[in-house]
């Protein structure tokens, strides 16, 4: 009786572990919320993206690349102010610590987005794939909207 016990002990165990092992590989690092990607005019050769990151893991996630079907280039820009002037400059990557919340908005840190395929109007889908210094891809799909 006491070796069926075990036996039984041991196999809900490994089902747990298992279960949990799988739980953690589903579960994406980082959770993008309040993505908008306000309409441009039709002739305009950038657009931008902002959005809330949420790092959802025990460790520090870094942005290194993010790509879009419908741009040519995707950049992570930061705006900042120095000597009375609005400056731009070019991220490389964007780390988010652990358990950490930024938020990419005007006059901060956003999303450029390059040279669009073809004019985008409100409705219109957006895809982005972010890809993490660990190899995860992170694709998320949002809509052109109307900004007042």
């Amino acid at each position: 009786m006491n070796k069926i016990l075990i036996s039984l002990f041991i196999f809900i165990a490994s089902v747990n572990t298992a279960f949990a092992e799988t739980a953690n590989k589903t579960q994406p690092s980082l959770i993008f919320k309040n993505i908008v990607i306000p309409e441009a005019p039709p002739v305009a050769s950038v657009m931008v993206a902002y959005l809330n990151i949420t790092n959802n893991s025990n460790t520090k996630q870094t942005i290194t690349k993010i790509t879009s079907p419908q741009f040519k280039r995707v950049e992570i820009h930061e705006m900042s102010m120095s000597n009375g002037m609005m400056n731009m400059k070019k991220m490389k990557t964007l780390t988010i610590k652990a358990k950490q919340k930024i938020s990419l908005e005007p006059g901060g840190l956003h999303v450029m987005l390059i040279k669009p395929i073809k004019p985008l109007i409100k409705g219109n889908t957006v895809e982005l794939t972010f890809m993490l210094s660990s190899g995860e891809l992170n694709t998320i799909n949002t809509q052109v909207q109307i900004v007042d």
